[in-house]
C-alpha cells in the first residue's frame, strides 16, 4: 500500500523533507522517529529560533515550579 501523507511547513507551507529516519526499542515496543525539515534554509533558521525560545522557556517555568516546591518544604519545616 502506497501511504503518502501531507507534513507541510507551519511557516511557509512547502513541503517538509525527511532529514533523517530512525528506530529505538523503548519497553517491548519499536517507536520510529522521523525529523523533517523546512526546504528552506531561511525558514528553518526561524524556526529553530522559536523552538530554543520555546525550550528555554519551558524549562525556566520548570525551574520556577521547583524553586516554588522547595520553598514550601522549607516554610513547612520552619513552622
Amino acid at each position: 500500500m502506497d501511504r503518502t501523507t501531507s507534513n507541510p511547513c507551519t511557516t511557509c507551507g512547502k513541503q517538509r523533507v525527511v532529514v533523517r529516519t530512525y528506530r529505538e526499542k523503548v519497553g517491548g515496543s519499536v517507536v520510529v522517529h522521523t525529523v523533517t525539515a523546512c526546504p528552506d534554509p531561511a525558514c528553518q533558521e526561524k524556526i529553530n529560533t522559536q523552538l530554543a525560545k520555546d525550550t528555554r522557556f519551558r524549562e525556566d517555568l520548570k525551574v520556577a515550579s521547583e524553586k516554588r516546591i522547595q520553598e514550601k518544604k522549607e516554610n513547612a519545616l520552619n513552622k
